[in-house]
């Protein structure tokens, strides 16, 4: 009986530990993008993420990529886990995984699959 209250109070003690803001993404995050594909062959370019509006660990952003006045821009949508430790982003054509490896320091992987598969990772800081 003592370890079922003991374990019980250890609970509600820590649930405001669970209840803590989510770490904030907005800002914009740039870096360098480095990977191989079917169709871009190797490939090494800018990756800005401007991340526009965050409810929660859920966010909206826009991805620009290329070379500095000839980017491609679409917008992207992404999540986090609730500690901030683990981001994913999707566009129209596939997927981003990663983390926060600092409070403005992002690593991130990009991959497509079918015909234009492509793998590519970068990371990311937060502009000041």
């Amino acid at each position: 009986m003592k370890t079922i209250i003991i374990a019980t109070l250890t609970l509600i003690l820590a649930a405001p530990a669970f209840a803590a803001d989510p770490v904030s993404l907005i800002g914009t995050w740039k870096g360098e993008e480095y990977g191989v594909g079917a169709l871009d062959g190797w490939d090494r370019h800018e990756l800005i993420i401007e991340v526009r509006e965050q409810q929660g660990t859920a966010f909206k952003a826009v991805k620009s990529f290329g070379a500095p006045g000839a980017y491609e821009t679409t917008d992207v949508y992404g999540s986090m886990t609730p500690d901030g430790r683990v981001l994913v982003v999707v566009d129209e054509d596939g997927s981003f995984a990663g983390s926060l490896a600092g409070p403005d320091v992002i690593d991130l992987c990009y991959t497509e699959t079918g015909e234009d598969a492509s793998a590519k990772c970068s990371r990311l800081v937060r502009q000041k």
